[in-house]
């Protein structure tokens, strides 16, 4: 048992009246020196729930407080449940219970008890958590811990909480009656710790942190048998009805080291996993899914009426490969290319979600010739995960464009708020390499976001674009590299660090050393734009041609971007009107936030010519131009008087 926190309480959460008693709060860390240890929890011998939205119910007794379940409930009146069957009949004195961001908001509830799964006794009505805590909070049930009440099954009722409907527990245990009261365990011991030997990295792209050349793994090669999936039930037939759950039954037949096969055809994914409504079909680690090609196609039925629905998903997944198959859905509307419009058209949320399971990540997965189109959010989104390589695979079609996370292609993204690097969960060494992107309908085609580090995007060919083509999302994602791209007839810029929308803690600067080199932007908005104080850039020798279009304004725009370096690029023919190869500007930021003038920017050994307009600086304070050659341009440069320039 792990170490006992103090939460003495007889009448305490849970006291089963009708208005709650305040939460005995447990200190994190905080163990008794008077109170004597509490008991061991009952054993829970099977877990449900009504609902989730793919955090699933056995997260929340899976003694790891980083994992969690949690479901939307719609109103106070139609609660989720989640039921602990206990295995046999017991005592039971109290729970302890522990609620994502337990200590920002308050989790609404009542728990039932019973015998046999039918008739239900309340034993704790109209609960909140403290609001205080993410550790265990001690339930008393039918107001006394010390007696008991017997029951085999424990069911929780959220109500949301104090601010939205959402449920999320990362720890439900039941307890046996105790002389001492409702004593519940310290979660602390559970949680993940840094490594205290880890570095942080301070070079760009694929290296280690102490900046060797870092090979990111890639799955095994199939040892093991090959299955295929019509032996289990599967028609490849169109309209045959359900072929997830034979899908689902060839994966669990599976053994690390196998793969599971899907011939030619199309395969409808009517159901999803019984433990998860939000996945057709969940990943096994160390068993690839095959298809024969493009003409392999898994068409899903689920639309946004299932929140945070998935193609495919794995959590925590090792050594997969998702290969030559097309993801796509049932939905046949039209497609959207109104960034402001947010509707929900349909499809899934996602057509691959490689993830975390906790603090584990995944990592060495593969995903190679896949097609995906026809899903809501986000292709493929990578997340508090490594070693994850997306290659030779197309991207098109979203069905929103519009904000919170619509219409992106690939997603990578780390912890919103934390630099996880010393974790091992820390986002990092994910690859999105020699790739086809159609922006026609795609609010971005990669975006990384949320101190995602040292990741490498190269090689890929993305054509238009509803927003940035490549977008750091202004989320702290530091050190990546982007390279030997070719983006061309973006309608917003092809390449951008920092964003706005947001808040000071959400959108504004990218992190700091990021290397944007060799590719190749032609007729976009802006080829490269750096805002909101992303600081650190290298932008160098990339090459921005061809803008001819209304939208087209400039070359390499920097506003409030400190300590950028524009370097060694070409800037060349480009004749849309009021365009500048290199044009630093004031930023106006958010409302406020984020706004500024460039400063300590070198703009050097440059060339910019046959274009509209060369090299201007409207604002800016210690701006180094050096030996740029600079001619042959409608106007070769102009700068403000008030601008703090040297020129050389």
């Amino acid at each position: 048992m792990s170490t006992v926190a103090l939460v003495v309480a007889l009448c305490g959460v849970g006291a089963g009246t009708a208005a709650a008693t305040p939460a005995a709060t447990v200190q994190p860390g905080a163990a008794s020196s008077t109170a004597e240890p509490g008991p061991d929890h009952w054993p829970v011998d099977a877990v449900r729930a009504l609902s989730s939205d793919g955090n699933l119910p056995e997260f929340a007794v899976d003694d790891d407080p980083t994992t969690r379940w949690s479901s939307l409930t719609a109103s106070p009146e139609e609660p989720q449940w989640l039921v602990l069957d206990l295995g046999a009949v017991h005592p039971v004195g109290y729970l302890g219970i522990a609620w994502h961001k337990g200590d920002e908001r308050q989790s609404l509830f009542d728990v039932e008890l019973s015998t046999d799964g039918t008739t239900w006794h309340p034993a704790a009505v109209d609960q909140a958590g403290s609001g205080t805590s993410s550790n265990l909070e001690p339930v008393v049930l039918d107001g006394d811990a010390t007696t008991g009440t017997d029951a085999r099954y424990v069911r929780y009722l959220g109500r949301g909480n104090n601010l939205s409907g959402w449920n999320s527990v990362t720890e439900i245990r039941a307890y046996p009656p105790f002389a001492g009261g409702a004593v519940v365990d310290d979660l602390t011991d559970l949680l993940p710790v840094p490594d205290p030997d880890a570095v942080a990295w301070t070079e760009p792209g694929l290296v280690t942190a102490t900046g060797e050349r870092y090979v990111p793994a890639e799955p095994d090669a199939v040892t093991g048998r090959t299955i295929d999936v019509r032996d289990h039930g599967a028609d490849p037939a169109a309209g045959t009805g359900d072929d997830a759950a034979a899908i689902r039954a060839a994966v669990a037949a599976a053994e690390p080291g196998d793969e599971v096969y899907l011939p030619k055809g199309t395969y409808d994914l009517l159901t999803t996993e019984p433990s998860d409504p939000t996945t057709n079909v969940a990943l096994r680690s160390g068993v690839d899914l095959r298809g024969a090609g493009s003409r392999t196609q898994l068409v899903s039925a689920l639309t946004p009426d299932t929140q945070s629905g998935k193609v495919l998903r794995g959590y925590g997944i090792q050594d997969v490969q998702i290969t030559d198959l097309t993801v796509t859905s049932t939905f046949d509307g039209p497609l959207p290319t109104d960034h402001q419009d947010d509707t929900a058209a349909g499809g899934p949320a996602y057509g691959i979600v490689v993830a975390n399971l906790g603090s584990r990540p995944s990592t060495t997965v593969l995903v190679e010739d896949v097609v995906v189109e026809r899903f809501q959010k986000m292709g493929v989104r990578i997340e508090k995960s490594r070693d994850v390589t997306v290659r030779d695979s197309t991207f098109r079609d979203a069905t929103s464009v519009g904000g919170g996370g619509n219409g992106y292609g690939v997603s990578i993204q780390g912890t919103a708020g934390k630099d996880r690097f010393a974790y091992d969960d820390d986002s990092r060494h994910n690859v999105v390499v020699d790739n086809e992107f159609d922006g026609t309908h795609l609010r971005h085609s990669v975006l990384l976001q949320y101190w995602t580090h040292n990741n490498l995007v190269a090689d890929n060919r993305i054509r238009g674009g509803v927003l940035d083509a490549i977008d750091l999302h202004g989320e702290d994602e530091y050190l990546n590299e982007i390279r030997g791209n070719v983006v061309t007839d973006g309608q917003a810029a092809a390449i951008a660090l920092g964003n706005t929308g947001g808040t000071s803690t959400q959108h504004d600067a990218a992190g700091p050393g990021n290397w944007i080199h060799h590719n190749v932007l032609k007729n976009n908005r802006e080829g490269v734009l750096l805002i909101m104080g992303t600081p650190d850039t290298v932008v160098e020798s990339n090459l921005v041609t061809g803008g001819r279009g209304d939208h087209v304004r400039s070359g390499i725009e920097v506003r409030n971007a400190p300590g950028t370096v524009v370097r060694l690029n070409t800037i060349l023919a480009n004749r849309a009107d009021d365009f500048w190869g290199v044009h630093l500007a004031v930023d106006p930021g958010d409302d406020g936030h984020a706004s500024g003038v460039p400063t300590d920017a070198l703009v050097t050994k440059n060339l910019v010519t046959a274009n509209t307009g060369g090299v201007r600086v409207d604002a800016g304070q210690d701006v180094r131009l050096q030996h740029n050659v600079v001619r042959g341009n409608g106007t070769n440069t102009q700068i403000d008087a008030a601008a703090d320039v040297t020129v050389k």
